[in-house]
C-alpha cells in the first residue's frame, strides 16, 4: 500500500508539472516587456541611473519613478545575451517555484501530499492570467507565496526568527515590482487575524514595520511612497486589467474566465462550511484578496494563490472521505491503478507535445490583428517603414505599441504615451491622451497642446476615420493593423505606401 501511494503522489506531481508548463507557455510578448528592456539598455549604457525621462516628447513627471528598474537591469542582458530563451527560462523558473511554494505551504498547514497537488491543479489555471511573458509579476508572485510560506512556518512552530528573511527579500521585491503592497499586506493580515484569534501576533506588527522601513532602500527613498499612494488610488478605467472583474468579463465576453472563478469561489465556500472552518487569519487573507480580485480583476491571482496554500488542508480529509465509501473502494481496487497509469500516459504525452507544439522558447510578436484574434499585436511592418524612410521627431502613438515603439526608435523617435502610464505622465495628460486616442468630444485637444509630426495608430480605429478628414495630416502607410500619419509640413516627405492584409 505504501508503494502504491508514493507511486500516485509521483503520477500526480507529473501531472502538476505538465499542466504547470502548459499553462506558463505563453509566447506572445507583453507591451511592458519593451518598457523593462528599453531602461535596461538606457540603464547599462549610459552608465548612470535614470532619473529623468529621455523617451517622450511630451511633460513629464520628475523624478521618473520607475518601480519596476531593477526588473529592466535584470532582463536587458539576459536578452541580449540569450534573447527570448533566456526570458522565458527566467519565466518557467519562477512560475515552477511559485507553484511548488504553494505546495509546501498547504503541506505545512497539514494538507497530504494528494490533496495539495489536487487543489494545485484546479487553481493553476492563474497562471494563464498571471504570466503574461515577460512582466514583473512573476517576481511579485513568487515573493508573495515565500512570505505566505514563511509566515505559515512561524504561525506553526512559533519560530519568529524565520520571519527575519522577509525584510531582506523585500529590499529586493520593492524595485523590482510595486506589487511588493502586497506582501505587505499579507503581513498586516497577519498580525490582525492572529489578534482578533488571540494568538501571538506581536511578532508579525514588528516584521510589518521592519518590512516597510526596508522598502525605503531604493533609488527614491520616500519619493517611492508619495508615487505608490498616488498609483494605488488613481482609477485606470482605459487599462483592461485595472477594471473589476465583472466588468472585465462584460466588456471581452470571458464567459470561460467567469465560470472558472465563480465555480472556485463557490467550491471554496462549500469546502468551508463542509469543513467547519475556524481559521479567522486565514478567513482574513481570503476574503481581502477576493474583495480586491473583483475590484480590480488582476488581484484575483492572489485570491486563487491563497486558495491553493489554504484550502488542501479541508480536502485532505474530504477526499479520505470520499476514497472511503464502499463502492469507490471496489472501483479502487479494480481499476484504480489502471487509470492512475492511463491518466499519468495521457497528461505525459498529450500534454508534452501541447507544450512543446507552443514553440515555449520564442517571443511572438505578432504584427497583424488576425495572427492573434481579439488580443495585442504590433505595429512591425509600420515601424520597419519608418526606419527604412528615416523619419525622425515626434511619434503620437497608440497606448498598448508605445514602449514597442520607444525600444525600438529611440533616439530616432521621442512618443506620447506608452505602458509607463503613471511612473511618467501626469494625470490630467494622460486623460487629454485618452481622449484623443478613443476619438472622444475633445479630441483635437491633445494635438493643439502638444502637437506630434507622426501619429501610429489602429487601422480599424475610429481615430483613424477621424484624422482621414484632417486636412493637415497625410496617410503614409497603411496596413491591415495599423496606419501611419505625417504632418503635411513634416519634412523630409516620402510617397505614400500601403500594405493590403496577407
Amino acid at each position: 500500500m505504501g508503494n502504491k501511494k508514493i507511486w500516485m503522489t509521483i503520477i500526480m506531481v507529473e501531472m502538476l508539472l505538465i499542466y504547470t508548463l502548459y499553462y506558463l507557455a505563453n509566447t506572445m510578448a507583453d507591451p511592458d516587456l519593451w518598457g523593462y528592456l528599453a531602461f535596461g539598455r538606457l540603464f547599462w549604457e549610459s552608465g548612470q541611473f535614470p532619473y529623468q525621462d529621455v523617451y517622450s516628447y511630451v511633460p513629464t513627471l520628475n523624478p521618473w519613478v520607475y518601480h519596476e528598474w531593477l526588473t529592466g537591469v535584470i532582463l536587458y542582458p539576459i536578452y541580449e545575451k540569450t534573447g527570448a530563451l533566456g526570458l522565458q527560462l527566467l519565466r518557467y523558473i519562477f512560475g515552477l517555484l511559485t507553484v511548488v511554494l504553494i505546495y509546501l505551504t498547504a503541506r505545512q498547514r497539514g494538507a497530504d501530499p494528494p490533496g495539495a497537488i489536487a487543489i494545485l491543479l484546479i487553481i493553476v489555471g492563474y497562471l494563464r492570467f498571471g504570466y503574461s511573458p515577460v512582466r514583473a509579476q512573476i517576481f511579485t508572485y513568487f515573493f508573495f507565496v515565500l512570505t505566505l510560506y514563511l509566515l505559515e512556518r512561524s504561525r506553526k512552530t512559533r519560530q519568529w526568527y524565520v520571519l527575519g528573511v522577509i525584510p531582506l527579500f523585500m529590499i529586493f521585491w520593492c524595485n523590482l515590482h510595486g506589487g511588493f503592497v502586497s506582501g505587505l499586506g499579507l503581513i498586516a493580515m497577519y498580525a490582525l487575524g492572529e489578534a482578533v484569534a488571540r494568538r501571538t501576533f506581536w511578532p508579525y506588527v514588528g516584521l510589518f514595520a521592519l518590512s516597510a522601513i526596508a522598502t525605503l532602500i531604493n533609488p527614491y527613498g520616500l519619493k517611492y511612497w508619495s508615487y505608490l499612494l498616488y498609483a494605488v488610488t488613481m482609477p485606470r478605467p482605459e487599462i483592461n486589467e485595472w477594471v473589476s472583474f465583472f466588468q472585465y468579463v462584460w466588456n471581452d465576453s470571458h464567459l470561460v474566465f467567469l465560470i472558472y472563478h465563480s465555480a472556485i469561489i463557490v467550491f471554496a465556500i462549500l469546502l468551508m462550511v463542509w469543513g467547519k472552518w475556524r481559521d479567522i487569519t486565514a478567513s482574513l487573507a481570503l476574503g481581502v484578496t477576493l474583495y480586491q480580485g473583483l475590484l480590480h480583476v488582476r488581484h484575483i491571482v492572489f485570491f486563487l494563490i491563497l486558495i491553493g496554500a489554504y484550502m488542501p488542508v479541508i480536502v485532505t480529509p474530504f477526499l479520505q472521505k470520499i476514497l472511503s465509501w464502499p463502492r469507490v473502494m471496489i472501483l479502487r481496487r479494480v481499476f484504480g491503478w489502471k487509470i492512475a497509469i492511463s491518466l499519468a500516459c495521457f497528461f505525459l504525452i498529450y500534454g508534452g507535445y501541447n507544450f512543446l507544439n507552443l514553440t515555449p522558447w520564442r517571443l511572438k510578436v505578432p504584427s497583424q490583428p488576425l495572427e492573434n484574434r481579439g488580443g495585442i499585436y504590433y505595429p512591425v511592418a509600420a515601424i520597419e517603414f519608418m526606419r527604412a524612410h528615416n523619419l525622425p521627431g515626434k511619434l503620437l502613438v497608440s497606448f498598448d505599441w508605445g514602449e514597442y515603439a520607444l525600444w525600438n526608435l529611440y533616439p530616432q523617435c521621442k512618443v506620447a504615451l506608452d505602458g509607463r502610464y503613471e511612473t511618467v505622465y501626469p494625470e490630467s495628460l494622460s486623460k487629454e491622451y485618452f481622449d484623443f486616442l478613443y476619438a472622444r468630444a475633445n479630441w483635437q485637444r491633445f494635438l493643439d497642446h502638444y502637437p506630434p509630426d507622426m501619429i501610429l495608430v489602429g487601422a480599424s480605429s475610429k481615430i483613424h476615420s477621424l484624422l482621414q478628414k484632417e486636412p493637415h495630416w497625410e496617410q503614409v502607410f497603411l496596413d491591415s493593423g495599423s496606419v501611419l500619419f505625417l504632418r503635411r509640413d513634416y519634412q523630409p516627405r516620402i510617397e505614400s505606401q500601403s500594405n493590403p492584409a496577407k
